[in-house]
C-alpha cells in the first residue's frame, strides 16, 4: 500500500451488523454501494434538485446549459470523464466522454458510540473504528494501480447538512474555464457531500470511488445485495487489510448477552487481531 503520503487524521466509525463484521474479517473484503442506492433514496436528489433550482434561477451563470445537462446525466447514472484522443506536437488532446461510470460509496461516521446511530444502523450490531491513514492508503493504492484504465478522482470528506451558503461559489468554480473538463466530478463531489439537515446526527464521512466494468479484476468484483424491496449494486474490494485497519469494535448497547462480546473476541483472535479492542458501549439503555 502507498505509505509516502500522510493524510489528515480522521475519527472514522462504521456502524454495521455482526454479519457484516464477520464477512469483512473472514473474507478480507469490504463493499461500497452504488451512489444511487444509498440508505436515503432521496439524498442524491436532495442535492441535485437544489443545484438545478439555483442554476435555473440564475441565467447569467457561465456554461449554464452544460451544468444543467451534467446534473441531469448524473441523476441517471452517466458521468463525463476525460479521455486522451490524440496529440498535437507535445500537447495532449483531451475530450470529455460520457459513460456509465457510477461512484460507489463507503459511508462512515465521525460519531463514536452514538445512540442515534445505534438505533438507526446497528441496534444489534457493532461499531468498527478504522485507522484513517491505513484506510486511505488502501483506496488510493487501488486507484494508483488502475490508473491505466482511467480510474481517478476519489471523492472523500465530511458531509454537509442543509448548507446552501457555498453554492454560489461552487457553481462559479464548476463553470470556470479551468474546470470545464471536471464539471461532472465537481458536481458529483458537491452532491455526494450534501444531505438534509435532518440527518446531521450521523456526522457522516464518505469515501466514493468511480467504477466501470473494465476495472473489474482479481482485486474487485461486482456483487448485489437484497435489502427489503431493493437489489443494490455493490463493488467488493478484495485483500482488504482489516487487521491493520481495525482499531476498535464496540458492541451495541442494545446487545446484553456476554456471549456476543466473547464471540466477537474469538472471531478477532482467529483472524490475528487482539481481542482487547472489543469494547462495550458506554451508553446505558433504560
Amino acid at each position: 500500500m502507498t505509505t509516502s503520503i500522510k493524510y489528515e487524521v480522521e475519527q472514522l466509525y462504521h456502524y454495521t451488523s455482526l454479519n457484516t463484521l464477520h464477512a469483512i474479517l473472514q473474507n478480507k473484503t469490504i463493499r461500497l454501494t452504488d451512489y444511487r442506492f444509498l440508505n436515503d433514496m432521496q439524498e442524491l436528489f436532495f442535492a441535485t434538485e437544489k443545484l438545478k433550482k439555483y442554476i435555473q434561477g440564475n441565467p447569467t451563470i457561465n456554461e449554464r446549459e452544460e451544468l444543467l445537462t451534467a446534473v441531469q446525466n448524473i441523476e441517471s447514472g452517466k458521468i463525463s470523464k476525460s479521455k486522451t484522443v490524440g496529440y498535437l506536437g507535445d500537447k495532449i488532446l483531451i475530450s470529455p466522454l460520457l459513460s456509465d461510470t457510477n461512484y460507489y460509496v463507503l459511508s462512515l461516521s465521525n460519531a463514536r458510540d452514538n445512540i442515534a446511530m445505534w438505533k438507526m444502523y446497528a441496534p444489534e450490531g457493532c461499531c468498527m473504528k478504522f485507522n484513517s491513514q491505513k484506510l486511505f492508503e488502501f483506496f488510493y493504492s487501488f486507484r494508483d494501480e488502475h490508473l491505466p484504465q482511467g480510474l481517478t478522482n476519489i471523492i472523500r470528506g465530511q458531509v454537509h447538512y442543509g448548507d446552501d451558503q457555498q453554492m454560489p461559489h461552487m457553481v462559479n468554480f464548476m463553470s470556470s474555464d479551468f474546470n470545464k473538463l471536471m464539471i461532472y466530478y465537481n458536481i458529483l463531489q458537491y452532491c455526494l457531500l450534501q444531505k438534509d439537515k435532518a440527518f446531521a446526527y450521523e456526522q457522516e464521512y464518505r469515501i466514493a470511488l468511480p467504477f466501470e466494468s473494465e476495472y473489474l479484476d482479481d482485486s474487485c468484483s461486482r456483487e448485489f445485495i437484497i435489502s427489503e424491496t431493493l437489489i443494490k449494486p455493490q463493488i467488493e474490494f478484495k485483500n482488504f487489510p482489516i487487521s491493520e485497519i481495525l482499531e476498535e469494535v464496540i458492541i451495541s448497547p442494545f446487545v446484553k448477552s456476554e456471549l456476543t462480546h466473547m464471540g466477537v473476541q474469538e472471531l478477532l483472535k482467529a483472524n490475528g487481531i487482539s481481542p482487547d479492542i472489543v469494547l462495550k458501549s458506554n451508553i446505558l439503555i433504560r
